[in-house]
């Protein structure tokens, strides 16, 4: 059942089975080549891997079952690492790209998403709305850079307080076929056309040692956007032990 300001099951009709209902098996592969981990009776921890860590995932739609309305595929592919590049910190990357095969209501799409909190997220784009974008195919770039002391390094009082600089980038490539379009008329919904969003940030982390603070800009689409919606600052916190 879609939240109020969201289009209604009314609004996607099926021929049979119950609007915005699926049934659907999956199945996941992953690939961390020398991956390491500490077990337990009950529990197993990763450590992680020096190399770069594939998953695929494919889903399928099948119609019929418990009432279920829709026949599609799912393709999830993503690639990720964390690499120490001293002495120049460490930078985090992930590159995904995905794809759905079917004529289908939003919510079975990519939902790309956004933040409409003031907290900042790193898995989503900060000044993205949430249900802005929908894709039916889409790839994306995630970056982020963490120097270190950086700049602040040069300065007596934040070399003190043990200030962290980083600088990030997000970026994400998607487009919606002609059958998707016209099932998803609402005005609710936009999509990339086979177009760019960035956004782009840097700010201050490791503040009082749980704190960091991010500026982020959106650098498209829509450069017509008032300066409020190109620009945020979001803060975070953290407990590490």
């Amino acid at each position: 059942n879609p939240l109020l300001n969201l289009p209604s099951k009314d609004s996607f009709p099926t021929n049979s089975g119950e609007s915005l209902n699926s049934s659907e098996i999956a199945i996941k592969l992953r690939f961390a080549y020398l991956e390491q981990f500490i077990e337990g009776d009950y529990f197993r921890y990763s450590i992680g891997t020096r190399y770069p860590v594939a998953e695929l995932m494919i889903s399928k739609g099948i119609p019929g079952i418990l009432n279920s309305a829709y026949n599609f595929t799912k393709f999830n592919l993503s690639v990720k690492d964390k690499m120490r590049i001293s002495p120049l910190g460490t930078l985090s990357y992930k590159v995904y790209a995905g794809k759905v095969i079917g004529a289908l209501p939003f919510s079975f799409l990519e939902v790309h998403p956004g933040n409409d909190l003031y907290y900042f997220n790193s898995n989503t784009f900060n000044l993205m709305t949430r249900f802005e974008y929908i894709s039916d195919t889409w790839a994306g770039i995630n970056i982020e850079h963490k120097i270190g002391s950086g700049i602040f390094r040069f300065t007596p009082l934040t070399r003190k307080l043990k200030w962290r600089q980083f600088w990030n980038v997000k970026t994400l490539w998607g487009s919606l076929s002609n059958e998707n379009k016209k099932i998803n008329g609402s005005s609710l919904f936009k999509n990339l056309n086979g177009g760019n969003y960035t956004e782009i940030g840097t700010g201050i982390d490791n503040m009082f040692k749980i704190f960091r603070i991010d500026l982020v800009w959106r650098l498209n689409p829509d450069a017509s956007l008032p300066s409020y919606s190109r620009f945020g600052i979001f803060g975070s916190f953290q407990f590490q032990f």
